[in-house]
């Protein structure tokens, strides 16, 4: 039915050129198409230090990675003027990032088999046996918050529990519609392991994080390189190398 009404149409609007080309060689619609791609809503942007420290006194990041059983001495030490990531010794005083805070990096997910969650499994095991081999401090230390329900959820949790590593720590959580901006606007990476099914589509979580300013670590697919420039605005990866 698509495709006899849809060559009937007066105009057609697809979210990428690989669509637009689909219509218009495969299908051979009449009528004019037009490309227009999605732009992340206005509430997803960068949050300056003061929203940076504000969000995280109220979410609390290190009691989600205590929660999950991951080491105390992983995290920075913590006062009542400082977060995970901030500190602000007093209300008349600026925020300023901590010296000694992780890299926070966001990915979100409805944990299915269209994202390979082994990959980014993996990568953090290779990047925790680098850090190892190397002088103290040169690989700063990571936190990878996993946001999303989904089929596979409980799978991916169980083996992210029996990952042992000393400079990386996976937390998964769900973030509501307001906090999730949010925590982007905190990040410093994001990571898409979306592949689309139809090599059509682009996934709106890397649309969002570059609303929020993130550099993006997307895995490779057929028309990704629409939105992710290789070098540019982020990285276009195979596999956990």
């Amino acid at each position: 039915y698509e495709k006899l009404y849809g060559r009937r149409a007066h105009a057609h609007l697809t979210v990428t050129a690989a669509m637009h080309r689909e219509l218009m060689y495969k299908w051979e619609v009449q009528g004019a198409i037009s490309t227009l791609y999605d732009r992340p809503q206005s509430h997803f942007k960068k949050l300056d230090l003061e929203e940076i420290h504000e969000f995280l006194t109220r979410f609390d990041l290190e009691e989600i990675i205590s929660k999950q059983s991951i080491g105390a001495n992983f995290l920075p030490p913590s006062s009542t003027t400082s977060t995970l990531l901030t500190t602000k010794p007093s209300s008349d005083t600026p925020a300023k990032y901590r010296s000694d805070r992780p890299i926070l990096i966001v990915s979100s997910t409805s944990w299915t088999a269209d994202e390979d969650f082994s990959i980014l499994l993996k990568a953090a095991e290779q990047y925790d046996q680098a850090a190892d081999k190397t002088s103290k401090n040169k690989f700063p230390k990571l936190v990878f918050i996993i946001t999303g329900k989904g089929p596979l959820k409980d799978k991916y949790e169980r083996e992210i529990s029996k990952i042992s590593l000393k400079n990386v720590r996976i937390v998964t959580t769900w973030l509501s519609a307001e906090d999730y901006p949010l925590i982007l606007g905190c990040a410093d990476l994001g990571i898409s392991l979306h592949k689309s099914s139809s090599g059509m589509d682009l996934p709106m979580k890397v649309v969002d994080m570059f609303g929020c300013g993130l550099p993006v670590c997307a895995i490779k697919f057929d028309c990704i390189g629409e939105l992710v420039q290789h070098n540019k605005n982020g990285i276009i990866f195979n596999n956990e190398e």
